[in-house]
């Protein structure tokens, strides 16, 4: 199904920054979750809720579950319902403001009898405060008559293992709290209606709290929300407003031959920077806060697709997610240790403690039960989390994150898979029965990605290691031996990898033999067919190109390109971005701009009928890296920065934004030029240039390549 998304102009607000929903019945679930309002510690679906039960939104909190035995995301009070009089049958329009982290909402009162618009129009402007992450305002204007008096906060559901108490003040103050046994959310809001000649004004203020977070600061008691209805609604809105306005000053992209790309790269910046918060920790689960997909459960989506791109973006950010890791770190020592393993295993799905919730099983398609094994066999996000925080310390520097938890997980992990590995008699290592991102064959034997993963994280911890004696010699030696022995399936004589042991002894379909991908292709041939054939679900050998795309043998990537690209279903949301940015690094530019599109407007055209669920984070992350690291080659070392353009005529010149070791850089880039600046001197590897070091490194593409200017 396709959202009608158009452009809008708002006074003071550029084209490319605004985006439009028209709402109607078939999409309303879908716009929810694209204009979802959040600020990385509480989100809203819902938009301006007017129609009652009819409208289903939540209001939740990062990491704070309910009590299932698979927990989901707490849902609590609701702040965004208002009662509208007048006619019961309203157009809806919906404009999402990027830049200012505002959503508007107008309604239009319908005449039943011709169709058209009466004259009733009511406007609500909602945002949930990045400035006092506990503060969410509502403002609501119509003519008198249309808003009608209401409470300031919607009671939910009560349902078994929740406790709730509600009360109000004299003054009209309510206050609500949802409990489970893993945690709670309390509300307060305040609200005043107000008339003035033919139009009234409803200003609601309301104050979130989750039952762990610290009192210092907060707006959660009567008192500090009335100290905040007195700073008034324009006030906190200029407030928030300028802290958007501070984050999109790091990182904002422009890409001017092409507004449409433009907007929808913004759009995933976006909600990937209102899935975090800049202090504590956030558990960002597969579809942040923006929906009830996946229950709220945190993936590898978050490790190696949204945490790269915010490190870049808002290291702050990312610290906080990776601090969620860090945190559970006993959790994962503790699962290792039932398995009879050292170190740390950390779980393949994670809620609030850290221990495994992946279910195990589910339906298919025809209501069959089948096991869910990627609970007990994707091991490879061990070795996931910690490259996550590698690459972030070299983009950030942050060395005392490391010291203050960070390099404890590279160690423990490194551990586990010293535990893990299997060695044979010839000293070969193995890791047997295992899961892959591609996720369509299970229980294989010596699957690449993963190989190679464990390989790094016990090389990276035996590096880390020895410069900073957080492991004994001996400890670094076993490592590095093991890591020298694992198998990586590749072979010299067609310079391809192999993705498991035995993969190319299975039937040799391609997807495009069952369909136009992308498609699932496990739901149209059956499970047990999906494992007998070639087909993927996503890149896995691909993917670790793109992770480590200096540990694989040069010339690697085309070859495994043209094995792996024509088996590959796209059958998961994580794939299409990805794919454009290998096959943009090896200047297969056409096919990688279809990739990059598809990515790109996954959400905004729900394309797999799923973003009423929440919106994808993974591919929110993936679009900027292929962006950033696939068409402009940008990604950081322990010293420089690297940029190697590959950017395609048809996007013209492209600008990214982004912080290195603190230091704000821009590089702009098209087919046949290339400027890196900054206002403080950083160092720049650009492929035929060289290391070069200053405030700004210009080049022109020739013949032989890169040439300074």
């Amino acid at each position: 199904m396709t959202v009608n998304v158009t452009d809008a102009v708002l006074p003071g607000t550029e084209e490319g920054w605004l985006i439009h929903f028209d709402v109607d019945a078939t999409n309303r679930r879908v716009v929810e979750s694209l204009a979802a309002i959040c600020n990385g510690r509480f989100g809203t679906w819902g938009l301006l809720d007017h129609q009652g039960d009819l409208v289903p939104g939540s209001t939740v909190a990062s990491g704070v579950y309910d009590s299932d035995a698979v927990p989901s995301l707490l849902e609590g009070p609701r702040w965004s319902v208002v009662e509208l009089a007048g006619p019961n049958d309203w157009r809806e329009t919906v404009e999402l403001d990027l830049r200012a982290g505002v959503v508007s909402v107008e309604l239009h009162g319908r005449d039943p009898a011709t169709g058209g618009d009466r004259a009733e129009l009511v406007r609500a402007t909602l945002f949930a405060s990045i400035a006092r992450p506990s503060v969410h305002v509502l403002r609501v204007e119509g003519p008198v008559g249309t808003i009608a008096d209401c409470p300031a906060l919607l009671v939910p559901e009560l349902r078994p293992g929740l406790r709730i108490e509600a009360e109000e003040t004299v003054d009209g103050t309510s206050c609500v709290t949802v409990t489970s046994d893993r945690g709670g959310i309390t509300a307060t809001a305040t609200q005043a209606l107000r008339n003035d000649e033919d139009r009234c004004t409803l200003t609601r203020f309301a104050s979130y709290r989750r039952a762990s977070d610290d009192d210092r600061g907060e707006a959660h008691t009567i008192g500090g929300l009335d100290r905040v209805a007195a700073i008034g609604y324009t006030d906190l809105l200029a407030e928030h407003g300028r802290r958007w306005a501070d984050r999109w000053a790091a990182c904002a992209i422009d890409i001017p031959a092409r507004p449409d790309l433009e907007r929808a790269v913004r759009f995933a910046q976006y909600h990937l920077l209102a899935a975090s918060t800049e202090d504590g920790e956030a558990a960002i689960g597969a579809r942040g806060l923006t929906g009830r997909a996946y229950r709220g459960h945190v993936f590898w989506d978050t490790d190696v697709f949204v945490v790269p791109a915010l490190s870049a973006m808002a290291p702050d950010l990312a610290r906080s997610a990776l601090r969620y890791r860090v945190n559970r770190l006993s959790a994962a020592r503790r699962r290792a240790a039932d398995e009879s393993l050292a170190g740390a295993r950390f779980p393949w799905e994670s809620a609030d403690t850290g221990f495994e919730v992946t279910p195990t099983e589910g339906q298919d398609l025809h209501g069959n039960l089948i096991p869910i094994l990627t609970g007990s066999q994707e091991e490879h996000i061990v070795a996931d989390i910690a490259w996550a925080i590698m690459n972030h310390v070299a983009w950030s520097g942050d060395r005392r994150f490391l010291e203050t938890g960070g390099a404890a997980v590279v160690y423990e992990t490194a551990r586990y898979w010293q535990s893990r590995i299997e060695r044979d008699g010839d000293g070969s290592g193995h890791i047997r029965g295992v899961i892959g991102p591609d996720e369509y064959h299970e229980a294989v034997d010596d699957n690449t990605f993963t190989n190679a993963m464990a390989r790094w994280n016990l090389e990276t911890a035996a590096a880390l290691a020895e410069r900073s004696g957080g492991a004994p010699e001996s400890e670094r030696r076993a490592w590095a031996d093991t890591a020298a022995a694992l198998v990586d399936n590749y072979d010299p004589a067609t310079g391809t990898h192999e993705q498991f042991t035995g993969f190319f002894d299975l039937e040799p379909v391609l997807a495009a033999s069952i369909g136009t991908a992308p498609l699932p292709a496990d739901a149209l041939l059956g499970r047990e067919r999906i494992h007998q054939i070639q087909i993927i679900k996503q890149p896995d050998v691909l993917m670790l190109h793109h992770l480590l795309p200096d540990a694989l043998p040069p010339g690697s990537l085309d070859r495994d390109l043209d094995v792996y690209l024509p088996r590959t279903a796209h059958g998961s949301s994580l794939s299409p971005a990805i794919t454009a940015s290998v096959l943009a690094r090896v200047d297969r530019a056409a096919d990688a701009l279809h990739w990059f599109e598809l990515a790109a407007r996954l959400d905004l055209d729900d394309i797999s009928d799923t973003t009423a669920g929440g919106l994808h984070m993974a591919t929110m992350g993936g679009v900027w890296q292929a962006l950033a690291q696939g068409f402009l080659g940008v990604r950081p070392t322990d010293e420089a920065v690297v940029v190697d353009p590959r950017v395609p005529d048809e996007l013209g010149t492209v600008t990214l934004r982004f912080l290195w070791r603190s230091a704000p850089v821009r590089v702009d880039a098209s087919a046949g030029g290339l400027e890196v600046s900054s206002p403080t001197d950083i160092a720049v590897d650009v492929p035929g240039l060289g290391r070069r070091r200053g405030r700004r490194i210009g080049a022109v593409r020739g013949d032989s390549g890169w040439e300074a200017t």
